[in-house]
């Protein structure tokens, strides 16, 4: 029953802020879809299992995965435009498990998480730069989504959330931390949308994505250096709160671009 619960809810929350992603259009998609709508859940249900030791390490080790999802986005936003969507999402993701595999073999410290995504996310805002420029202002809806999507979508997420709290207690705070880091909103949406509207939106997309999902890594540092401290609860939400403030400034960067 709690696992069913579980996927209910993180499939809820995921179908919620993909709707809301496809129905807004690429720059509110790109805030949305950057939130952490995956993860979120996932930490949610940790904190219930585990003590604060174990989040606390899953957190930093998962602040520093980060890193891996800002080079998956790098690879996609600069293969999306001409190619489709498996010669795009393919390296996409193959970059990420690389990236994630040496990840998982480092000690980390908070200094050195940091300091490898702001490493990482510099570069990707240098180099995604040509792809998100021209939709800074607002724009058009980027697609309706559609109930086999978004089933297909809530149960790929459930069944994510359940697998990686059911494994969690083998495979310890590190590599469960590293895990639950791993993009699913990012590539579920990309797999419904790359076809639907094409490469070069979906690199748009994804370039305005980076500058977003470096948000992410820093609810992650939020939840490891509150929760031993402060108990969970004041982590999850300091946590959110820093995603939502990291969030509603990017949208008025965005809003004073384009004025």
């Amino acid at each position: 029953m709690t696992a069913l619960v579980r996927a209910l809810t993180a499939g809820t929350v995921v179908v919620l802020a993909s709707v809301l992603a496809e129905i807004l259009g690429p720059v509110w998609g790109a805030l949305i879809i950057s939130l952490p709508v995956t993860a979120g859940p996932v930490y949610v249900f940790m904190v219930l299992e585990h003590d604060a030791a174990f989040v606390a390490g899953a957190a930093l080790n998962g602040f520093a995965a980060n890193a891996a999802t800002g080079l998956f986005l790098i690879v996609y936003a600069r293969r999306a435009t001409h190619r489709g969507l498996v010669a795009a999402l393919g390296p996409a993701a193959m970059a990420w498990i690389a990236a994630a595999v040496s990840i998982s073999a480092v000690a980390w410290t908070p200094v050195m998480a940091f300091l490898l995504n702001v490493v990482v996310y510099g570069a990707g805002i240098l180099i995604t730069r040509p792809a998100a420029r021209t939709i800074l202002a607002r724009s058009a809806v980027v697609a309706r989504p559609r109930p086999l999507d978004l089933v297909v979508r809530a149960a790929a997420v459930a069944l994510f959330v359940t697998g990686v709290l059911a494994l969690s207690a083998v495979l310890g705070p590190a590599r469960t931390g590293v895990i639950a880091a791993y993009p699913l909103t990012l590539t579920s949406t990309f797999v419904i949308l790359h076809r639907r509207v094409g490469g070069a939106a979906m690199a748009r997309l994804a370039g305005i994505t980076v500058r977003g999902v470096f948000g992410f890594g820093l609810t992650l540092l939020t939840v490891h250096l509150m929760v031993r401290p402060f108990g969970a609860a004041a982590a999850l939400a300091g946590a959110l709160l820093v995603s939502l403030v990291y969030s509603a400034g990017l949208l008025a960067l965005q809003r004073r671009s384009a004025g």
